[in-house]
């Protein structure tokens, strides 16, 4: 997910959507006959793993040492890894076609491990292409945070390659020059913030001239449902029921309402707004803070550092009083697939390597992601950037909906989004239930 200001308002119905519904009911390898192994002319117990990188980008060299390494650990255990590099040149839905593509083949044309973008996870299992991991991984599980497990009704279908949080990037001088005394920014950070503690900044960046807060109202595609899912959460509502297949009494509860107010709260106040320029914040001294993810600690570094002479930092997600703080959570994750190939041990040994703690910082070191890993050492300082988005990760992090209509949620998040532009939450959230639930319900036949 990389930003784009391009507000899309048309739906596009990924692979793993239509998979749901059209491969629901084949069986491995949409219904082909099913193989033992592969293997090589030497004897060699093939296993291949699909990524979604270009193999000259330095997370495809990542990978591609992750794989030479396996082959040397497995070399006297006749294992050989095979990687393929599917590059998101047009974007993620023409990877998602690759794998519907190849799933539909059958025949074990589907790669024995792929990756995949955490939310599209219940969508790939409920067509059967997902294996349940659950028994073959056991308690190896248990070393990656919790919230970053690709679960589907409760079992095992993906482990994450790296994760992703997001927060609030600000500038300290303005803050400062505002009245938010360094003090009072690592109190938030330390203890948190609530919605309303977050507009009070948010005001007194304003009375000074500035655009308080960009909160990406209009990022392409999935980076707004990404960034701003939490608040409805973070004001204690659920977007769907626990199957995935309800969002009547869920989508427009009152806590969720509640979320989508303080969106609406700070357009309506001028804190942020629709036609704020994408590099403000980073180029200027226009913008207060900035919602983004982790791949905005890079961007600063390397290229912007010379305009925050006072410094920078993250700012955790505010909450609704009384409720507790939620994070953004869900990067690319790899998952064993069930392509017709019965014997998985080989799959699970690949698995396990590629998410290992040293394939883990090889990748996480490429890409300047964060590891999803508990037992890796991270030395994060407690109140850095990294820090502060770690410390979510572990402890208020949520994935976003596990639906098989995913991305039909995401579609119409956005348009929630864009509808508070100009009407209220009560006026827009009514038509967007009902499309919602009408394309879950076309999904699940």
């Amino acid at each position: 997910m990389k930003r784009s200001r391009i507000f899309k308002t048309v739906a596009i119905v990924s692979a793993a959507a239509l998979l749901a519904g059209s491969l629901a009911a084949c069986g491995p390898g949409g219904g082909r006959e099913e193989i033992e192994s592969r293997t090589d002319k030497y004897g060699n117990t093939l296993v291949t793993i699909m990524v979604h990188k270009d193999s000259s980008t330095q997370e495809g060299k990542a990978y591609q040492k992750c794989v030479d390494e396996f082959n040397a650990a497995y070399k006297s255990e006749n294992i050989k890894a095979q990687i393929s590099f599917v590059a998101q040149t047009s974007g993620v839905d023409q990877y998602e076609g690759t794998i519907s593509t190849l799933y539909g083949q059958g025949g074990g044309k589907l790669h024995d491990i792929i990756a995949f973008d955490a939310p599209k996870c219940a969508g790939y299992a409920k067509s059967n292409m997902f294996v349940d991991m659950t028994d073959l991984i056991g308690d190896y599980v248990n070393e990656f945070i919790p919230a970053s497990v690709n679960k589907v009704d409760g079992k095992v279908y993906g482990l994450p390659i790296q994760e992703s949080s997001a927060g609030f990037f600000y500038n300290k001088k303005l803050l400062n020059d505002a009245g938010v005394s360094d003090t009072e920014i690592d109190n938030y950070k330390t203890n948190g913030w609530t919605f309303e503690q977050f507009k009070s900044v948010c005001a007194k960046l304003k009375s000074k001239g500035k655009t308080p807060v960009d909160m990406q109202l209009t990022a392409k595609g999935e980076t707004s449902t990404f960034l701003l899912y939490p608040l409805g959460n973070a004001a204690g509502g659920e977007y769907v029921s626990p199957d995935g297949k309800t969002v009547g009494g869920y989508l427009d509860s009152a806590e969720t309402k509640a979320g989508f107010k303080f969106i609406k709260d700070c357009i309506d106040n001028g804190y942020t707004g629709y036609n704020i320029n994408s590099t403000d914040f980073l180029t200027s001294d226009s913008v207060g803070m900035f919602l983004s993810s982790g791949w905005t600690i890079p961007e600063i570094n390397n290229q912007y550092a010379s305009n925050f002479t006072n410094g920078w930092g993250i700012l955790p997600y505010p909450h609704a009083q009384g409720k507790p703080a939620v994070s953004a959570t869900g990067s690319w994750s790899f998952a064993i697939t069930n392509n017709g190939i019965k014997n998985k041990s080989a799959a699970v040994k690949l698995i396990k390597w590629m998410t290992s703690d040293e394939s883990a910082k090889r990748i996480t070191d490429a890409t300047g992601m964060l590891p999803a890993k508990t037992t890796m050492q991270i030395d994060y300082a407690p109140l850095s950037p990294e820090g502060v988005l770690y410390d979510q990760l572990v402890n208020t992090g949520k994935p976003r909906p596990a639906m098989a209509a995913y991305s039909d949620f995401s579609t119409e998040f956005n348009l929630i989004i864009s509808g508070l532009s100009e009407n209220s939450v009560e006026k827009v959230l009514p038509d967007r239930v009902t499309s919602l639930q009408t394309k879950i319900n076309r999904n699940d036949r």
